[in-house]
């Protein structure tokens, strides 16, 4: 059985790790992030008011589905036939599916899988509903295109300590993020460089072979299928006891 360490923030962390144990993987959970809502300022209740102004809403989280419906229903308490929804994956769908939204899921459920949606390229103003920080692509190729895009920054992400297990009880590290990543190393996982490491996307991967870990490759998806599939494909590797090949921490056997 893959022994998979779970690197995330801690909201994400439960249903992620079930969905993978319901698929024979053994999971330790690594919460090295937690997220707390952001303090609302005048910008954003004006933004909210606005909401049938703009021509797309881009969800980029579940929890930035959550806390965002809550601020827009306080001046929405039937949604607008006008903007388009947009969720980068199916996880932040849900909730605004759950209060009668229809929502576009790009496939690849990524920031390059919504940037290549017609539509979206179509819109003129555009709502963004995030955590503060976080990658900037998807709002600079907006603007590129010659959009006028707001950004409701809804949590903030902290590094938080937590427990990890030994090097040796782990074959392949998760990270949700590439600040996931950096949480993880700052919560002592330096010694988790030597497994292999699954990113979300290949900026990461590539941030990850940068920080000492040779073995980082980007997944199609972290949702439970595309990310299990990945797994599967580590777990017939040869491993860690095998009498030859190399295993999968990348050590000639």
């Amino acid at each position: 059985m893959l022994r998979v360490l779970l690197a995330r923030a801690d909201r994400s962390l439960p249903e992620a790790q079930q969905a993978l144990e319901r698929r024979g993987f053994s999971v330790v959970p690594a919460p090295v992030l937690t997220l707390r809502p952001a303090h609302e300022r005048v910008a954003d209740r004006a933004a909210a008011q606005r909401l049938d102004q703009f021509d797309a809403v881009i969800v980029i989280s579940e929890a930035a589905a959550e806390l965002g419906l809550k601020r827009l229903e306080a001046f929405w308490p039937q949604w607008p036939i006008h903007p388009r929804w947009y969720a980068v994956g199916r996880r932040s769908a849900r909730a605004l599916e759950a209060r009668g939204l229809t929502v576009t899921v790009p496939s690849p459920e990524s920031t390059e899988g919504l940037l290549a949606l017609p539509a979206l390229a179509n819109a003129r103003e555009t709502l963004l509903l995030k955590g503060a920080g976080g990658r900037p692509a998807l709002e600079e190729t907006l603007k590129g295109w010659g959009q006028k895009v707001t950004v409701l920054p809804l949590y903030t992400r902290v590094p938080a300590p937590c427990p990890l297990p030994a090097p040796e009880a782990i074959d392949v590290v998760v990270v949700g993020s590439g600040e996931c990543l950096d949480a993880l190393l700052a919560a002592g996982g330096e010694p988790f460089r030597a497994k292999a490491l699954l990113a979300p996307s290949e900026r990461v991967a590539e941030r990850a072979r940068e920080l000492g870990f040779p073995q980082a490759q980007a997944v199609l998806s972290l949702a439970p299928g595309p990310l299990a599939e990945a797994l599967a494909r580590l777990s017939r590797l040869p491993r860690e006891g095998d009498n030859e090949g190399t295993g999968i921490d990348g050590e000639l056997r």
